[in-house]
């Protein structure tokens, strides 16, 4: 064969598949289902999803109601060069008649596939309504969380997305590779880990909180408890009452905190550039430094550690 015709044949080829490829690749098939289930009992709801947003909400008393949504694309997913749209529709029927839902002992497992495949071209998002006293465990690999108005205690995470959580009655623990990380109305304990992405707590009930952020802001209202907040970089902003020792540690940004105006703490504040003010009185220890100031203020009381590697610190 000459090389034109090689060549030729290449291109033709080349073509061919071309033309083969985008109508496998871009195959898809969506459907849904719907499940009620009646119980008697406290539960443990367990929802897990590789892709897609999952909704928590509290309900009627006594009662479940799901729904999921599934979403299946073509490319890799059941063969090398694709899937036609019937063996996609035909996967997608499968889990609309048999959906990954099972009752066990007092735990509602949701959504915890064991096909690998499934997990690399397709997602199922659930909305999924619970009774009050439901103690929720949630997560994403990738996807957003809403969850709500149920008693907990609630753990919560994804790999990537935002976790928004709001009136919760109990202990919260949320975790995003990157995301934000938003809880409003939480009457209790607070441990919240963000790769990259603020976190925003307003606080409703005493409780100890934890947070830590690679990258992000955290904004912190209304805390009754003992606190540590640790930032690669970004501002920290938390205001409430010390039951315990706070410590607030940024590499780069400022801190802000306010506390009552009759609030007795000792504080060790330190900033490697940056400023230190305090509206509060303040007997100070040792020698006196624009960088790093130490002391009591009322008599002292519960300890306020302060450091930042640049940036501004004020306590109101």
């Amino acid at each position: 064969m000459t090389v034109t015709s090689k060549f030729g044949s290449l291109l033709m080829c080349g073509a061919l598949l071309a033309g083969f490829w985008p109508a496998h690749a871009q195959a898809a098939a969506t459907g849904s289902f719907q499940r009620s289930i009646s119980i008697d009992e406290a539960i443990l709801l367990d929802v897990s999803t590789g892709s897609g947003a999952i909704s928590i909400r509290a309900g009627a008393p006594g009662q479940v109601e799901i729904t999921g949504h599934i979403k299946v694309r073509g490319g890799s997913f059941l063969g090398l060069f694709g899937s036609s749209s019937d063996d996609l529709q035909a996967y997608v029927d499968r889990f609309e008649s048999e959906p990954p839902v099972i009752l066990e002992d007092g735990r509602l497992k949701i959504g915890h596939v064991k096909d690998r495949r499934f997990g690399r071209n397709a997602s199922i998002s659930y909305e999924i309504v619970i009774p009050l006293n439901t103690e929720v465990k949630s997560h994403t690999g990738s996807g957003s969380q809403e969850i709500s108005g149920v008693s907990g205690p609630v753990e919560a995470g994804t790999g990537s997305g935002r976790l928004k959580l709001t009136d919760i009655g109990g202990a919260v623990s949320a975790r995003s590779g990157s995301g934000s990380i938003i809880a409003e109305g939480i009457a209790g304990s607070f441990e919240a880990h963000s790769g990259s992405g603020k976190v925003r707590l307003t606080q409703t009930a005493p409780g100890d909180v934890v947070v830590t952020t690679g990258s992000g802001s955290s904004e912190l209202h209304g805390i009754v408890g003992a606190l540590r907040v640790k930032a690669g970089s970004g501002r920290i902003v938390v205001d409430g009452q010390q039951t315990g020792s706070w410590n607030l540690d940024t590499g780069s940004g400022s801190v802000r905190v306010s506390l009552p105006v009759d609030a007795a703490f000792e504080l060790d504040a330190e900033s490697g550039s940056g400023s230190i003010d305090i509206e509060h009185p303040l007997t100070v220890e040792g020698r006196i430094s624009k960088r790093h100031l130490r002391g009591n203020v009322r008599g002292g009381g519960e300890l306020l550690a302060i450091d930042t590697g640049s940036g501004s610190i004020r306590i109101e």
